[in-house]
């Protein structure tokens, strides 16, 4: 039978409050994550090549003609669908 010794119980304690030190320094950590990944994304976005007022604008307009082209197609489907459907219902 095994008998355990003082030095596994004080081995236990040390490796406690190294783990409670630890998760401590990572919750200060955390905040520094943040900010290091902030002024990552400053330092990225100052990078990036902005398209020109006027090329952002044609761009908007092309975008908003598509969704009323799209939505104009939607929207007669639905009317020749429910059409059929209401025929069929009260036929």
């Amino acid at each position: 039978m095994a008998r355990s010794s003082g030095k596994s119980v004080a081995n236990k304690n040390k490796a406690s409050t190294a783990g409670k030190r630890a998760k401590a320094a990572g919750a200060r950590a955390t905040g520094g994550r943040v900010r290091t990944f902030l002024r990552e994304v400053i330092t990225e976005l100052g990078k990036v090549t902005w398209p020109p007022r006027s090329e952002l604008l044609q761009a908007t307009m092309v975008v908003m003609v598509a969704v009323a082209i799209a939505a104009a197609y939607i929207g007669v489907w639905d009317l020749v669908w429910s059409g059929l459907v209401n025929l069929v219902r009260v036929g």
